[in-house]
């Protein structure tokens, strides 16, 4: 009996170790689960990787805007900038944020992203515009090999936590072996004390016969609890493996939870119909600034709610009360914009998300502001100026408040953007947008139209008179009188102004605008620096300059043009060298119509093209029947040289003729060449390659005489006939027809004197040394049939002045 007592014991003892056997597996079990799910967790690598990825990727997009024709847009640009925003953040929160806590380089390195994002967010907005394309991809290129860095240290340090949580799995393996080898062992163990026990029992029925029978009943009892034990045992490990895959499968679903409200881009709530918190994410936490402790479920939501934000409260507890769907905008009281969406629950609660839509109403803004301002000055654009003229007129109506236009634009604007570029050009625009600012008083209103054209809204003051508004007109004209410091340059301009007072001069803006234009017309032609108001006057001039372009647009088809050729002489040889095609306008009912009041009108609206090619072909026909040795000069214009064939309408001519290459002569000014200075000297050099001669007209009065005359070898230099005209009563008149002369037989190009109308200023020219002379001395220009008795009238001049 002692025995079976202490048998009895280490089988108790046996069965105890076995249960806490079975939960230290249930512990490991867990743990294993634990490790498993650590080592699914967010890989740093990843990201890391991406935002190298995305910063290659941004450059990409930026130099491919930068390209001919790409169609890379600027929003394009934007939404990778976007993207990278983005990454930045998720960088700087997380599992990422501790691992880049670890590392003072990593931090730089992040820091670093965010300052390159934060320094190329202003050339992002503007990217297509000067050299922003380089200076981004010069910002961000430091980046790449240190973004490159951090992926692989990330990667390194990814490596080394699965190789640790590896290294803890497998030694949770072997735990978890032994432990079952332990349990075999002891089931071996335990068998092998129940047979002892049996062969005790044996040996206790041989000893005692008389207890045999309820022995043997004790052991069929035995054995049918023993199988039931056994039984029940299978069942509660079947139920305990049950319940532990639940448990995993809840905490998983919960986990996706978790992780789906949290990392929504919006703000969550859920509000039962006691108005009190179910559940709420980060984000929602995050908008309303509210410390994880103070939200918890089942507190009330006016408990939440601060000064912040508390009248949002009060508004979503009234629209629950109404059972009603509802989406607004709303502001707290730090200024952030906060665009909520409500739905109604069945039980009288609500489900709303929250978003921050703070930057886009200010991008918003942004873009409404661009929409009505001029991008370079930051003026009102012509559209907002528009826009209040219409409101000024709709509010002076009905009383007598003084409202005028004035309408400006920029005298010798083209010769600075020719000469010293655009970016020049875009600074003086500027700088005339902030003295025109100085110039107008509070209430009025400076607009640019484009160009350099500006527009003034005076409203008028104290006095709201005329005298006021020529006041501020001659501030206007006194003050972009004076000179403009640009990037080292100083640059004289001016202005005109032209006034137009509304009521009087017009009842909406059209008409406003129109005869204010008209007015700056008017100003501009009667000298620089000058400001007209509006009078009707101008009008019949506007309506006799249209009726001037309507004839003149009739008068090609109706052949009312006839050219005139007035001779030019060599004073070597004494002879006619070329004569000069000059076109002239015998209109049925005009008379003969000067070309200075013609040619510019020809030039506004283009017709110049058609006229200039009319002439070329005349000339052509009638120089076939000169002596051979004698050349006829047509003058371009620079609508002809930018139609871009011109070169094939000059052979066109030619062949249709008959004439010889060399026997034609192109004259041209140098303000043709300012125009499009290259593409004009390409066609020139097109048309000097087969002999056609050039001829720089005008010389002296221009912009950039010697440039050109390096840049293009012209044969033949005109003097202008201003230096001429006062050559024997002015010194410095004689002085630079000698220079001139000097210059063109130095660089071995003919000088042609014009304008010579008198036997003296012929001797003065001749004594200077000119290789020919033209002007009315010779005769005017004649038609082609009395070319004949030109000729014989220059002979007579000529044997005269030998």
């Amino acid at each position: 009996m002692p025995k079976l007592s202490r048998l009895g014991i280490l089988s108790g003892l046996i069965m105890f170790g076995l249960v806490a056997a079975a939960v230290y597996v249930s512990v490991l079990i867990v743990e294993r689960q634990d490790i498993i799910r650590h080592t699914a967790r967010y890989n740093v690598t990843w990201l890391a990787s991406q935002a190298a990825f995305e910063v290659l990727r941004f450059e990409e997009v930026v130099a491919a805007s930068a390209l001919p024709n790409s169609r890379i847009t600027a929003d394009d640009v934007d939404l990778r900038y976007q993207i990278l925003l983005n990454r930045l953040d998720l960088m700087k929160s997380g599992e990422f944020e501790e691992f880049v806590e670890k590392d003072p380089e990593r931090q730089q390195i992040v820091n670093d992203l965010g300052h390159a994002l934060a320094e190329i967010a202003p050339l992002v907005e503007h990217v297509g515009r000067d050299d922003n394309v380089n200076r981004i991809r010069s910002l961000l290129a430091p980046l790449d090999k240190k973004l490159a860095g951090l992926a692989a240290s990330a990667n390194r340090v990814s490596g080394e936590n699965v190789d640790t949580d590896q290294r803890h799995l497998l030694r949770l393996h072997w735990i978890f072996s032994s432990l079952i080898a332990s349990l075999v062992l002891i089931g071996l163990v335990l068998m092998l004390m129940l047979y002892l026990r049996h062969i005790q029992l044996n040996r206790a029925h041989d000893e005692v016969h008389v207890l045999a029978g309820v022995l043997e009943e004790a052991k069929l009892d035995l054995e049918q609890a023993n199988v039931e034990i056994l039984s029940t045992n299978a069942d509660l490990k079947q139920r305990n493996e049950m319940l532990q895959i639940r448990d995993v499968e809840l905490r998983t679903q919960n986990q996706r939870f978790d992780a789906a409200l949290n990392n929504m881009s919006q703000g969550l709530l859920l509000v039962d119909g006691m108005h009190r918190l179910i559940v709420c994410n980060q984000r929602y936490r995050e908008i309303f600034n509210l410390k994880d402790n103070l939200v918890q479920p089942g507190v009330a939501m006016r408990a939440l709610g601060s000064e912040r934000f508390a009248g949002l409260i009060d508004r979503q507890n009234a629209i629950a009360a109404d059972r009603a769907s509802a989406a607004f905008a709303f502001e707290l009281d730090d200024g952030i914009v906060i665009s909520v969406s409500q739905q109604p629950m069945p039980d009288g609660g609500w489900v709303s998300t929250y978003e921050d839509i703070t930057e886009r109403r200010r991008s918003e803004e942004r873009i409404a502001h661009m929409a009505h301002h001029d991008a370079l000055t930051d003026l009102p654009n012509r559209t907002l100026f528009r826009a209040r003229m219409d409101e000024a007129l709709a509010a002076r109506r009905g009383s007598k408040s003084a409202f005028a236009i004035l309408y400006l634009d920029l005298d010798n604007f083209k010769i600075v953007n020719d000469t010293l570029g655009h970016a020049v050009g875009d600074l003086l625009l500027r700088s005339v947008a902030a003295r025109l600012k100085e110039c107008i008083r509070e209430g009025d209103i400076v607009s640019r139209f484009g160009g350099d054209e500006f527009a003034i809204m005076f409203r008028g003051g104290r006095g709201g008179g005329v005298a006021e508004m020529e006041r501020l007109a001659q501030r206007l004209v006194e003050r972009l009188r004076q000179p403009f410091s640009i990037e080292g340059n100083e640059l004289s301009i001016g202005t005109c102004v032209g006034i137009a007072i509304a009521g009087t001069d017009g009842l909406d803006s059209d008409e406003l605008l129109r005869n204010a234009d008209m007015a700056l017309y008017r100003a501009k032609n009667e000298g620089r620096g000058t400001y007209r108001f509006f009078e009707a006057a101008m009008k019949a001039e506007l309506n006799a300059r249209r009726a001037l372009e309507y004839d003149l647009r009739a008068a090609l088809g109706a052949g009312e043009f006839e050219v005139h050729y007035q001779p030019i002489v060599n004073l070597k040889t004494m002879t006619v060298v070329s004569f000069e095609a000059l076109i002239r306008w015998k209109h049925p009912t005009r008379g003969q119509v000067s070309p200075v009041e013609f040619i510019p009108v020809a030039e506004e609206t283009g017709l110049i093209v058609a006229i200039g090619e009319w002439v070329l072909r005349r000339a052509c026909a009638d120089a076939l029947f000169w002596p051979d040795a004698t050349r006829v000069s047509v003058n371009l214009s620079a609508a002809q040289l930018r139609t871009g064939n011109f070169a094939q309408t000059v052979f066109g001519a030619l062949s249709a003729a008959g004439l010889a290459p060399n026997r034609l002569e192109l004259e041209i000014t140098e303000s043709v060449l300012l125009q499009d200075g290259e593409a004009t000297l390409a066609v020139l050099h097109q048309l000097r390659s087969l002999g056609i001669r050039t001829c720089m007209d005008d010389f002296g009065t221009g912009y950039s005489s010697l440039s050109y005359l390096r840049s293009f070898p012209f044969d033949k230099i005109k003097i202008d006939r201003s230096f001429v005209a006062e050559i024997n009563e002015r010194e410095d008149c004689r002085a630079i027809v000698a220079s001139i002369t000097d210059l063109g037989r130095s660089l071995n190009m003919v000088t042609t004197a014009e304008g010579v109308e008198s036997r003296a200023q012929f001797d003065t020219i001749s004594e200077i040394g000119c290789a020919e002379i033209q002007g009315f001395y010779f005769g005017h220009p004649v038609p082609a049939q009395e070319i004949g008795e030109a000729f014989a009238r220059i002979e007579r001049l000529l044997r005269a002045a030998a």
